[in-house]
């Protein structure tokens, strides 16, 4: 987005976890005949209206309106360790349509761009298997979240949410510890599109004492157009990292703390240039009421070649709530920002300020601040301005 980027989003999310019939998800635990299955099964829905407002210096037209997102779905009780979920999704603006939804014309838009198209269609459609003891498989389009999401995630602040069609695997029959790997033929962008892509996660955690974990996963992504803007005929990489986090007790507050690295590489045929490094380290105080931390993370840069890419992250959790840095320029980016957090009753006031510099060059890319407030009117019915 542009230079001196305002925005202001109003987002009420209402979720109805059950609409049909069955009178508790634990239901889902307990086998039974193939048709009690059916009739046991579960509807749900979420409703998530939103006000968006973005001021832009290089646009001469003001972003503004509401947008939408509506699912309805069906998950069914199990039967001999099978469970079938079917979800479909709707989303647009809602009346008047002041904004820019493309991302092809953000160029020639007189409009800031807001990337919630209207779309139709399926979301999550899959089949999970649990018969098999530690054990839990998952076949068909789904959500993928790995550790913070930082490298892959369903960018579900998108009224269109990312989704991936493939198998995954998670075994938990080792104490302490996880083990999951995954392979994904397609995804659903954040556009409503389907793309077809040769995705291969896998992912090892433990849990050496409670409350900390250290784990390691590798990312393959092979895809030559990946959403990454570099200007290469084939941006195709592998990520291969390790990260550990936890909190420790510190009398009345916890001290939350994360540290990771990791490595992007080309891959199966990606241009030489895709070569730079990923380092994050973060802690702070925390109690139930209040929480403030500081973060460094470094998105390194192959000597002003290529910008470390994460084509596949939830852009608007980190880096700033602008989307300024959506692509990362070829100079890298180094961003240091603090996290404060206060709860009083129902109301939650949260708050970032960035730092942001580039980590070739020494270039400075300036500075953002941005603040939330959420109220949580009642357990499924959340009120968000940001």
């Amino acid at each position: 987005m542009g230079r001196g980027t305002r925005s202001l989003i109003v987002a009420p999310l209402l979720a109805l976890p059950a609409l049909g019939a069955g009178a508790a998800d634990d239901i889902g635990n307990t086998e039974m005949a193939l048709a009690d299955a059916f009739r046991a099964g579960r509807f749900h829905a979420e409703l998530r209206p939103r006000y968006n407002r973005i001021d832009e210096d290089d646009k001469p037209l003001r972003t503004e309106g509401f947008t939408s997102r509506a699912v309805l779905g069906w998950r069914s009780a199990p039967y001999r360790g099978l469970r079938l979920t079917i979800e479909g999704l709707h989303t647009g603006p809602l009346g008047a349509k002041r904004f820019n939804d493309d991302g092809a014309q953000i160029a020639s838009s007189p409009y800031p761009l807001l990337p919630d198209p209207r779309y139709t269609g399926w979301n999550q459609v899959h089949a999970e298997y649990t018969g098999i003891d530690s054990l839990r498989l998952r076949l068909g389009r789904q959500q993928l979240r790995i550790d913070n999401e930082r490298w892959v995630s369903d960018n579900d602040f998108r009224q269109v949410p990312q989704l991936f069609d493939g198998v995954r695997a998670v075994y938990t029959g080792v104490a302490n510890a996880e083990l999951d790997a995954g392979y994904f033929t397609h995804m659903r962008t954040t556009s409503g599109m389907t793309r077809e892509l040769r995705l291969a996660t896998l992912r090892a955690a433990w849990n050496p004492l409670p409350g900390h974990s250290l784990g390691a996963y590798g990312v393959f992504h092979d895809q030559a157009q990946n959403g990454a803007f570099t200007g290469f005929a084939d941006n195709s990489y592998r990520v291969l990292g390790v990260r550990a986090e936890g909190a420790f007790a510190a009398g009345p507050v916890d001290v939350p703390y994360v540290l990771e690295a990791a490595q992007q590489r080309p891959y199966a045929g990606g241009d030489s240039r895709v070569h730079a490094v990923y380092v994050r380290a973060g802690a702070g105080v925390s109690t139930s009421q209040f929480t403030v931390r500081y973060d460094y993370e470094v998105k390194g840069s192959n000597r002003g070649q290529y910008g470390l890419q994460m084509p596949l992250t939830d852009f608007y959790a980190f880096n700033g709530w602008t989307l300024h840095f959506f692509n990362t320029p070829r100079q890298g980016l180094r961003d240091g920002w603090i996290t404060a957090r206060h709860r009083w009753n129902a109301f939650t006031l949260y708050a970032e300020g960035h730092r942001f510099r580039s980590d070739f060059g020494g270039i400075d890319f300036g500075r953002e601040v941005d603040a939330g407030l959420t109220y949580a009117w009642h357990e499924n019915v959340v009120v968000r301005l940001q």
